[in-house]
Parts: structure tokens; C-alpha cells; sequence
């Protein structure tokens, strides 16, 4: 194979990039016909491409094929890259690779899912060479090769949105630094209230504070959104981890607004709460003695202090990922402060030591004693699995979490949803297990 030289930015060696590759083929009817077309008419081969992309600019991408009334393959495509594409997000949230379809400058990447799918995705173009791993000809078929993290992470560096898909959380040209995404969704996906699909609804005002923290020695932004009153009727009270991308990339707060509006939930009031820092996130949500503390004896008074008149049989503590790993086990601590749980995606692989088994989350939940019994509503996704198949993963270890709580005598739902590590698929989800909860006529 012929081998590219690239000369890292920030380096003075020189690291060689093997030439991309092309050693997947296509399945699909779009690129099967597309490189039938080449084949047969090689000579007008640049025509048939520039024709291709005029496709796919008026009709969008990433391409959807039904197979039958439950599934469909998708087929997300890249225009034009150098070396390499890879997908961040997607089904798998596994930052698969693009294979570029012989003598085109298509890249592709097709997967089969459920037509419940909803997703998010974007693309890493062109990633640094970070230490070689590059330097071999299609690296992610090659068992034998280890992928660096550095290798792995350098897909933030050279993120790009699809523009060939105008949905997307955020404004093309958001200034907030949230880590902005094209969405996809097939055509069964579950009925939820897409704030963007309700352009003549007044945006909710929310309020932003700053709370400083004398246990952790830090300060974070919250945000505060409330519904309008409803006589006779107490407000629930909602807590969100990752405050900044529920309250600004999915527009939580328009979303319950038009719930609450729809009769679809009775009056609510919100708190997102955001962490200093991405370093210190990972910190603060995995299970500590000093965030639980913080929680406790600052955040919740803080709450009060703000939202007169709280009730403590309609709190609910809402997050996902580690957010979610983090609102089961303050639940937990808190019986008499939070009454509803919903763990979304929760990262219940999490092991304080290694030998806690089934997970760390079930060794908490089997050893602590008998307590007030809480309202939990747990999800995990079908792409959640781990991805080297040999560890603990979501979808293996959140129904076992969900087993265990019913054991302790808590009321707890449990829903496996089509999707994958997305905040796509959580806004879905949340809206589910609030209706669940509080909804007047289920």
C-alpha cells in the first residue's frame, strides 16, 4: 500500500497516514447503483459523482432505506475528505469509521436499525495522526491494533456538523460551546414534544443564577424555569444534572411548558444545575462523600430557598449517563428529599473497587438498609452495549439496578428504548417518565 506523508501541526516529525480505506463495501441500494454507474461508464465517472451530490443536497442525508415495517438502514455520508472520517455519535456512539467508496471522494458508513430509532450524530474529518495508529491501512479491522485514548479523543479536535442535514440541537452558528449535533429520527419514534417543532410558542423565561459551593470550593450556573400556576394544583418539582444541555440544547424548559400547556402534566417547576468544569463533572457525579454533601446540606437548601413551598412527595431528580449513575445514588441518600428517580442511561458499569459485583450501584442498593420506598423510572438503550463486549455495559447492568431496587420495595418502571448514548433519545425519555409519574390521565 502507498503511503501519505503528514506532518503534524504540533509536532516537527513526520508521521505517515496509509492511504483510506476502502476495504468495506457497500450494501445499500444508493451506493451499489451509484458505483454500477461508475463501473459501466468509467470515462463519465466525475459526472456521475457531481450528479450523486446534487442527490443528496436536495433530498438530505443521512439516506434512509426501509428494509421492511421495522427496520431500515441508514446511510450516513461524508463529501470529500482526505484521509479519514469517522462518526461520532450514530447508533453505536462508538466513533466508527467511514470507508471511502472506490475512485469517489464518498465516504460512507451504513447501519441497520429499528425504525423507532432517534439519534445524534456528527463527523470528526481528517483526525491527527496522534501516535501511528493511522499508519496502518484500515486500523479499526485490524484486531491486533490498540487505539490510544489520545487517538480516540482527538475526534473533538475536528468536529464537523453534516451540511447535508439542517436539524440540529443548536443554531448552526450557537456561540455557547455546547457540543452542537445533527439529529436523525426514523419514522416510528415514540411521540414526544420536540420544542422546535412549535416555533409560535413563547420561549419560558429561565432564570440564572450562580451557587457557590463552600464543601467543594467551586461555583456552577443553575438555571430556574417555572410553569404558570394551576389553582388546586401543587407544582412538581424537577432536578437536572447537566444543566447547561438540558436547559440550552434540548430547550427542556419550552418542552415541559408545552406539556404543562397540553394538560399533559400538571404545573412544574425545574432546576438545571451545571458543573464548574467538563474535569470536574466526572468528579462530582461519580458516587463521592464530598458532592453527596454538597447536595445534602447546600444545593437542596439552596432549592428551597429559591422555590417556596416545594414538595417533597413531587421532587424528582433527573440525569443521564453519569448524571444518571449520580440522581440514583443522591436518591438514595435522600428518601425524604427526593421521592421520584429517573436514572436516564445510567453508567451503572461504575465499580468503586473491582470486586463490586454485579455493579457498584447493586452492591449499594443490597446493602443498605430499609428505607421510605421511591418512584423510579429506569431506561436503558439497545445500542448500549460495551463496546469491547467483555465488560460491564448499560444495557447489561441497568435492568439488574432495576431488579434490585423492586427487591428493596421500591416502585420502579423499566423501558429499554431504541437508540444510543444520545441526548436525542433522553429528551424522549424524560417526557415519558414525567408523564409516567405525575400525568392526571394516563
Amino acid at each position: 500500500m502507498s503511503l501519505e506523508i503528514y506532518a503534524e501541526s504540533s509536532s516537527t516529525s513526520l508521521l505517515q497516514y496509509a492511504q483510506p480505506c476502502e476495504d468495506v463495501k457497500p450494501q445499500s441500494k444508493l451506493l451499489l447503483n451509484l458505483q454500477n454507474q461508475i463501473n459501466i461508464n468509467y470515462l463519465n465517472k466525475e459526472k456521475i459523482i457531481v450528479q450523486f451530490w446534487k442527490n443528496i443536497e436536495k433530498y438530505g442525508a443521512p439516506m434512509i432505506e426501509r428494509i421492511d415495517s421495522k427496520h431500515s438502514r441508514i446511510i450516513y455520508l461524508w463529501k470529500g475528505a482526505q484521509q479519514n472520517v469517522r462518526l461520532i455519535g450514530g447508533p453505536s456512539n462508538d466513533h466508527e469509521w467511514l470507508t471511502r467508496l472506490k475512485d469517489t471522494d464518498v465516504w460512507f458508513k451504513e447501519s441497520i436499525v429499528d425504525n423507532r430509532f432517534i439519534g445524534s450524530y456528527s463527523f470528526a474529518v481528517d483526525l491527527p495522526n496522534i501516535d501511528g495508529y493511522l499508519s496502518h491501512y484500515c486500523p479499526h479491522l485490524n484486531v491486533t491494533l490498540k487505539e490510544s485514548r489520545a487517538q480516540r479523543r482527538a475526534v473533538l479536535q475536528v468536529q464537523k456538523l453534516d451540511p447535508f442535514n439542517n436539524k440540529t440541537f443548536l443554531a448552526v452558528d450557537d456561540s455557547s460551546q455546547l457540543r452542537n449535533e445533527n439529529i436523525l429520527a426514523l419514522s416510528n419514534v415514540p411521540n414526544f414534544v420536540d420544542p422546535q417543532n412549535y416555533p409560535k410558542h413563547k420561549q419560558p423565561e429561565l432564570v440564572a443564577y450562580t451557587v457557590h459551593s463552600q464543601i467543594l470550593k467551586n461555583d456552577r450556573k443553575a438555571y430556574i424555569y417555572k410553569s404558570k400556576a394551576i389553582k388546586n394544583k401543587d407544582y412538581i418539582t424537577a432536578i437536572f444534572f447537566d444543566g447547561e444541555e438540558y436547559a440550552k440544547l434540548l430547550n427542556v424548559s419550552k418542552a415541559l411548558d408545552i406539556l404543562v400547556q397540553q394538560g399533559k402534566l400538571p404545573p412544574i417547576q425545574a432546576i438545571f444545575v451545571a458543573h464548574p468544569s467538563s474535569t470536574e463533572r466526572p468528579k462530582e457525579l461519580t458516587p463521592n462523600a464530598e458532592y453527596s454533601q454538597f447536595f445534602r446540606e447546600e444545593l437542596i437548601p439552596w432549592v428551597d430557598q429559591q422555590l417556596k413551598n416545594r414538595n417533597k412527595q413531587k421532587t424528582v431528580i433527573l440525569g443521564s449517563s453519569l448524571g444518571g449513575l449520580s440522581s440514583a445514588y443522591l436518591g438514595l441518600q435522600n428518601p425524604n428529599e427526593i421521592s421520584h428517580i429517573v436514572p436516564l442511561s445510567g453508567s451503572f458499569w461504575w465499580q468503586e473497587n473491582s470486586n463490586d459485583l454485579p455493579n457498584g450501584m447493586s452492591k449499594i442498593i443490597r446493602e443498605q438498609i430499609i428505607q421510605p420506598p421511591q418512584h423510579w423510572y429506569i431506561s436503558a438503550n439497545t445500542y448500549e452495549s460495551s463496546r469491547n463486549n467483555n465488560e460491564l455495559s448499560i444495557l447489561e447492568t441497568a435492568p439488574i439496578v432495576a431488579q434490585d431496587l423492586k427487591s428493596k420495595g421500591h416502585d420502579v418502571t423499566f423501558k429499554y428504548y431504541v437508540g444510543g448514548h444520545s441526548y436525542a433519545i433522553w429528551q424522549v425519555i424524560l417526557q415519558d417518565a414525567l408523564i409516567d409519574f405525575f400525568a392526571e390521565n394516563k
